[in-house]
């Protein structure tokens, strides 16, 4: 009987710095201002709350790269 060989899964997009949907300098000139009215309605019309985008691994690499600071959008 011959063995089967298997590969382990690579998901490149895992870690922000890697995915490719993502910029290495997160730009935000087309996002609402964080937590006004229209940023929550763009939330809403994903069927996402604030606490929902805040486990995003976009909305922690904005924290991490100081995009958003005190919960705020640093432009």
């Amino acid at each position: 009987m011959k063995r089967q060989r298997t590969l382990p899964i690579i998901n490149v997009d895992e870690e922000p710095q890697n995915a490719d949907w993502l910029r290495p300098r997160w730009s935000v000139e087309h996002v609402p201002p964080h937590k006004s009215e229209a940023f929550m309605e763009m939330l809403r019309s994903w069927g996402m709350t604030l606490e929902q985008f805040r486990e995003l691994p976009v909305y922690k690499f904005a924290v991490e790269q100081e995009r958003i600071v005190n919960d705020e959008w640093v432009k």
